[in-house]
């Protein structure tokens, strides 16, 4: 018998299915044409045919003949075409589609370039060697040419087109040098200047420099990163080698040990030349000691616990004076600060990892010991794990994340009013499921968990004529709220012996799910009851789906991504080879959706137009075969939503119709795999210095297109997974008309949303 093991892997992740590549018989012919803007011939440009769907992969190339014809032979599939000729703009078409059989041509019109070219000299019209240019013209900072000025300081580009520009020279160890301005226009002088440096003096309220001050910068017009490595002396503070630029310089006064004053001034810097600027708390007297207790709600002191003050009135500029101080209090919550700068606007204590914050109208009494009233920032749920003989178990895991303390408590972070849920794992013992009715802004206290040893369960599993035992093959143990891999938890997986036997030890004695995925032999998913300890597990065959992904007119699609989701947390994922065909093997006998996706195009812009698909609903006969030919949405309403927060937890989907609330987690989850996703947004961009940058989830706005949408009346959800909880929002959208439509909202946490518990 296999023994119990805990997967590392993610659950919920789908295994792609190797598909195979079925090629046309025949490429078909492409011709294009190229033309000046009168319409004559342009011979020599040479043209490169890109697969759009294959990023830059390079699929044919040639040169125009004396006609401006270029005659090309491709596999058929959707090209980005490229053309460049000396004397005429570099020109992307981003959208050929070259379908199989029949000669597709195109015509493509080249603008003639202007010349544009000059000199790099320093402030004493010298010549600089070696800058760095690059020109890019207005509204396209994706196009972007670059040169590189010589030992005379003289540079030139091709390929520019007529119109505004901007142009941008910098070098080590130089200021950079934007410019604004228009093409054609005669040769330009570019004038570069040397670093400069920034003296910043810090005053205290006697008028004198403070050895107690210090002082920071940043760049207001952009924010390159600074070696910044000051020179400190007791008068004042010396960055040096700074870009020229406009400079925020903020000074630091420090009263007393654990407080700060703040204020910031403006600053120009320029090249060659050092700037001083000064920042002076001159005059400026706080209220002296200051004496207060810090309680709860129930007016018991906080003791013990560390806080943080800070004077900000909203009615200054953020150049204006401001302050903070760290405090600690007492036993009974009692604290005092010397050093501070005003009445406090916002003040926060940390309590054993829980934060309480002031809110009170108006500023606190100063100086008189007066008891302040902290409430719970978040709220919580404050528990205990005991074993069955009431001792505390100092090591258990809490969803899969560790925790320890000698007495077995825990606290469980509330972040809004709603039911919660967690397991609790300790070795060799059941699972514990908890759940609890949190409360936002209270600090709430659970039954202690008293654990138990929970039974075993065996079981096989066999093949379709239900006596052949599959061997090697993993069995899960879900939890019913998990079936759809949701929650951070990974499920419990054991595996069958060489005739099909598995073993799981400390089940717990609740309601859950045994659930195998046999790939190609079948899937079964079983519910186990509380009591059972002995089932068998019979495979039901799946279905061999195929077919092909095109652009609705004959074109293949290559790269799309095919992800099958299916009742009751199956997932297989294929995508589409260079023919447009794919294959896959997916569960019979269970609802299941296909959706489609094109991949973020890596390719130059401009991009070709995304495509969007609809999900399609399947539900087939086990042991059998089908055939699902999918074509792109071709609605004329794009919904844009924007949602304030990042993508790190937030998403959003679309149903068409007036969709009601969903009336419970799982009719959440059947809509989740029903809903239309959005378009797939690229997590890399280029910065306009040219610099590849790519950004997590956290750093990306929650952002999201839903292109191509038939007019209509549909259903937006807007759904924030939450600890222990899904936040949803539900928001009707009217597209009655063509053209895009604007959705600005809140995450449901702060905007209405409801909770689901799992």
């Amino acid at each position: 018998m296999g023994l119990v093991v805990m997967v590392l892997a993610c659950a919920e992740a789908p295994r792609p299915v190797r598909t195979k590549t079925r090629w046309p018989v025949e490429e078909a012919a492409f011709t294009v044409r190229v033309v000046d803007p009168a319409g004559q011939p342009v011979p020599g440009v040479m043209l490169v045919a890109r697969r759009a769907d294959h990023g830059s992969l390079v699929s044919r190339s040639g040169t125009s003949d004396a006609t401006g014809t270029v005659r090309l032979h491709v596999m058929p599939g959707w090209y980005v075409v490229q053309a460049e000729a000396p004397g005429f703009v570099n020109l992307l078409h981003p959208d050929a589609r070259i379908a199989p059989g029949a000669e597709t041509r195109l015509e493509l019109t080249l603008m003639r370039a202007v010349p544009f070219a000059g000199r790099v000299v320093d402030l004493e019209g010298r010549p600089v060697a070696g800058a760095r240019l690059r020109l890019t013209p207005s509204g396209d900072g994706d196009s972007s040419l670059r040169s590189k000025s010589d030992t005379e300081g003289r540079f030139h580009f091709d390929n520019v087109p007529a119109g505004a520009v901007k142009l941008r020279a910098e070098k080590s160890g130089w200021s950079p040098t934007r410019l604004e301005l228009s093409t054609p226009q005669p040769e330009l002088t570019v004038v570069m200047g040397g670093l400069g440096s920034l003296r910043v003096r810090v005053l205290g309220p006697d008028g004198r420099p403070s050895p107690e001050g210090s002082a920071s910068i940043s760049l207001m017009d952009e924010a390159p990163s600074l070696p910044l490595s000051p020179e400190q002396t007791p008068e004042a503070t010396l960055f040096q080698e700074l870009p020229a630029g406009r400079y925020r310089v903020t000074g630091r006064y420090a009263p007393a040990q654990d407080c700060w004053w703040d204020r910031s001034v403006e600053v120009q810097v320029t090249p060659g030349a050092q700037a001083e600027a000064t920042v002076s708390f001159e005059g400026i007297q706080g209220p002296g000691t200051w004496r207060a207790r810090a309680v709860d709600a129930m007016g018991q002191g906080l003791g013990g616990a560390k806080g943080m003050l800070w004077t900000w009135n909203a009615s200054r500029s953020e150049l204006e004076l401001h302050g903070g101080c760290n405090f600690q209090t007492g036993r009974d919550g009692e604290f005092v600060i010397q050093g501070l700068l005003e009445a406090p606007s916002t003040m926060s204590l940390t309590v054993a990892n829980m934060r309480f914050d002031w809110n009170s109208q108006g500023p606190p009494p100063l100086g008189t010991g007066a008891a302040l009233v902290f409430r719970n920032a978040f709220g919580g749920l404050e528990g205990r794990v005991v074993r069955p003989d009431g001792l505390p178990v100092g090591y258990f895991e809490i969803d899969g994340h560790s925790q320890h303390d000698r007495e077995g408590r825990y606290l469980h972070s509330v972040s809004m009013t709603h039911g919660y849920q967690w397991v609790i794992e300790v070795l060799g013992f059941a699972p514990a499921l908890v759940r609890a009715e949190g409360r936002d802004g209270e600090l709430l206290k659970v039954p202690d968990v008293i654990l138990d040893v929970g039974r075993t369960v065996q079981g096989r599993v066999v093949a379709e004529d239900g006596s052949t035992g599959i061997p090697m093959q993993d069995v899960e143990l879900v939890e019913v709220f998990d079936l759809e891999g949701h929650g951070g938890r990974h499920p419990w997986t054991a595996r069958t012996d060489a005739d099909g036997y598995f073993r799981f030890e400390h089940v717990a004695s609740r309601r859950q799910f045994l659930r195998v995925d046999a790939k190609a032999r079948g899937t079964v998913l079983r519910e186990l009851g509380p009591d059972e300890e002995s089932v068998k597990l019979r495979l039901v065959a799946g279905v061999e789906l195929e077919g092909s992904v095109t652009d609705g007119a004959r074109v293949p699609l290559v790269r799309v991504n095919l992800k099958v989701r299916c009742e009751g947390g199956f997932r297989v994922s294929a995508e589409s080879d260079i023919a447009g065909n794919f294959a896959a093997h997916i569960p019979g006998n269970r609802p299941c959706f296909v959706h489609a996706e094109g991949s973020p195009l890596n390719v130059p812009v401009p991009r070709p137009p995304p495509m969007s698909f609809s999900p399609k609903l399947l539900r087939l006969a086990p042991a059998t075969h089908h055939r699902l030919d999918l074509v792109p949405r071709q609605g004329p309403a794009l919904l844009r939503v924007s949602v304030n927060a990042s993508r790190e937890f937030v998403t959003a989907f679309v149903l068409p119709g007036d969709v009601p609330w969903p009336r419970s987690p799982r009719a959440l989850d059947a809509a989740i795999r029903a809903g239309f996703g959005p378009e797939p947004m690229p997590d890399a961009w280029t910065s306009e210095d040219g610099d590849y940058l790519i950004a997590p989830n956290f750093l990306v706005g929650a952002d999201f297109d839903f292109g191509h949408l038939p007019l209509g009346h549909y259903t937006l959800f807007i759904r924030e997974e939450m600890d222990g909880a899904d936040g949803l929002l539900r928001i009707p959208v009217d597209l009655s008309r063509a053209g895009v439509h604007v959705v600005n909202s809140e995450r449901p946490a702060q905007g209405g949303g409801r909770p689901y518990t799992r």
